[in-house]
């Protein structure tokens, strides 16, 4: 007879299983509604200086399992502010006879930082951050191959069709393009993998360091989008992770090179990012962080600003199995015009668009699910 239950062991607790267990189904969802106040400098006396308002910055839900013991399948639909649904994630996942190695096929996070492929439910911060915002690939449909060489040391190489590919129609939209990406991680001391599943670093986790390095490579070929988009993008990331007993610091670093096939679309550029956060538990509930968010414009020709954000929260975890569960406070500084840096105001962000100056926000969010 198939059995069912619920399991906080697993990432999706709740779950149907055959009579063999071989065959197997999890699921589970949480949401996040947050209140926005954002305070705004130099403004004009006919507009507002301090917009607020409350908003569902997203909806998550997961169904995931195994076919057989050589086959996983993932699906992850989002519920997006604007409401509007989007498979965000869907691949199947071929487990290879060695144990270290499977392929993944589908759509998928093709990751470069370490910030890229952790979930929203397990940052230190609301959010993520605008380095991510700017500079991630996020999903492509592709393949990803992944290996596990020991205990110390594994990686993924993916071929995908690009930055942001899973929001792109079939057959062939005009910025189309073709991705390879690679990701190799350090495990410095040995340690147990999954305490890198999140950046949070709860108490009784043992110690551990981890560093990552993505290199990945974007490319165009239609000639409509090469009239105005960038032949070649390529992308270094080298980030640095310690946790332990408690708490976890992480330190993430990129570079960007992009390349166009003629003046008349863009000037070649590089430009810089950085993100790091340091989070301790006070108690088994109580989590406080800080946070440094920066763009940097480099020789990007427009802009005159360079994104940088510092910023601290502080979270409250009802449950100590779950981190799907959390109440968080975060306060952050902007003090350059956001419309004079290459970061895009966005509402998950929190940061409004405006030609007048800085501004600061303090935003609350209630995360639930199971």
């Amino acid at each position: 007879m198939p059995t069912s239950g619920y399991d906080t062991n697993a990432f999706n607790p709740a779950f149907i299983q055959s009579a063999n267990g071989l065959f197997n189904v999890h699921f589970g969802g949480y949401t996040q509604f947050r209140y926005n106040a954002t305070f705004l400098q130099n403004m004009p006396d006919s507009m507002e200086v301090v917009p607020r308002g409350y908003n569902l910055a997203r909806t998550r839900l997961f169904l995931e399992g195994d076919v057989t013991d050589q086959f996983y399948y993932h699906l992850r639909a989002n519920i997006n502010g604007s409401n509007n649904l989007e498979l965000m994630v869907a691949y199947l996942q071929w487990n290879f006879k060695n144990p270290k190695m499977s392929l993944r096929m589908g759509k998928q996070f093709m990751a470069l930082g370490r910030e890229d492929w952790i979930l929203p439910q397990e940052l230190a911060s609301i959010d993520f951050s605008a380095h991510d915002f700017t500079f991630a690939i996020w999903t492509s449909f592709g393949f990803q191959f992944h290996h596990n060489i020991n205990k110390n040391l594994r990686y993924w190489i993916g071929l995908g069709n690009g930055a942001y590919g899973a929001r792109r129609s079939f057959p062939d939209p005009k910025d189309s393009d073709f991705a390879v990406t690679t990701r190799w991680e350090w495990n410095i001391n040995g340690s147990d993998w999954n305490k890198y599943d999140d950046m949070l670093g709860r108490k009784g986790c043992d110690f551990g360091m981890l560093l990552g390095l993505g290199i990945g490579n974007n490319t165009r070929f239609n000639p409509e989008a090469l009239k105005t988009d960038s032949k070649n993008a390529t992308q270094m990331n080298l980030d640095y992770t310690i946790s332990g007993n408690g708490y976890q610091f992480f330190a993430q670093g990129s570079m960007t090179n992009l390349k166009y096939d003629s003046p008349q679309a863009g000037k070649e550029n590089t430009v810089y990012g950085l993100y790091s956060t340091f989070g301790y538990w006070f108690t088994k509930k109580l989590f406080a962080y800080g946070r440094f968010d920066y763009v940097g414009r480099g020789d990007r020709v427009g802009y005159t600003e360079d994104y940088a954000s510092p910023g601290v929260g502080a979270s409250i975890y009802p449950f100590t199995f779950s981190n799907r569960i959390r109440f968080t406070l975060e306060y952050n500084f902007l003090g350059a015009t956001i419309t004079n840096t290459i970061v895009e105001p966005d509402g998950q962000l929190g940061v409004i668009a405006t030609p007048y100056g800085g501004q600061q926000s303090i935003r609350f969010q209630a995360q639930f699910g199971f």
